[in-house]
């Protein structure tokens, strides 16, 4: 089951046992991980290392996951990175955050939010299915 061979994926997200769990079934893929526990530490460690997929937590302290996705967007060097939500957001709001951020509906407001003209790949709510999780990426990265 190593389909993913030499794929590079960060993991933002600020509870360890998130990390773990998603980092381990991508591991199980063949994909290499890296985290961080807050956008401005994602930031700083992509710079370091470009993934080649990110899976991202909105709600974290110090930097939110929408104020990561902002500024990784505006980087040159990582436009083209797919980006994977992984939250819990939609439950705790109220709000369908996977028709939110990933459809091309409520354009202007979103960009208002996001604060870029890019939008995530995906979606995956949490407590996240490994296999969902995992189809998700193939579509993402085919």
């Amino acid at each position: 089951m190593a389909e993913f061979n030499g794929k590079v994926a960060l993991v933002v997200d600020d509870e360890q046992d998130n990390i773990d769990f998603i980092s381990q079934i991508l591991e199980d893929h063949g994909f290499e991980t890296f985290s961080a526990k807050n956008g401005k530490d994602a930031l700083e460690k992509a710079s370091g290392r470009r993934p080649d997929i990110v899976f991202l937590d909105l709600m974290m302290p110090g930097q939110s996951g929408l104020a990561f996705f902002n500024q990784f967007k505006r980087q040159e060097g990582f436009r083209q990175v797919p980006v994977i939500v992984v939250s819990g957001a939609s439950k705790v709001t109220g709000v369908d955050m996977k028709s939110y951020l990933c459809d091309d509906s409520h354009a202007a407001a979103k960009k208002k939010v996001v604060g870029v003209d890019a939008k995530p790949d995906a979606y995956v709510e949490k407590p996240v299915d490994p296999q969902v999780l995992i189809e998700t990426v193939k579509k993402v990265l085919a």
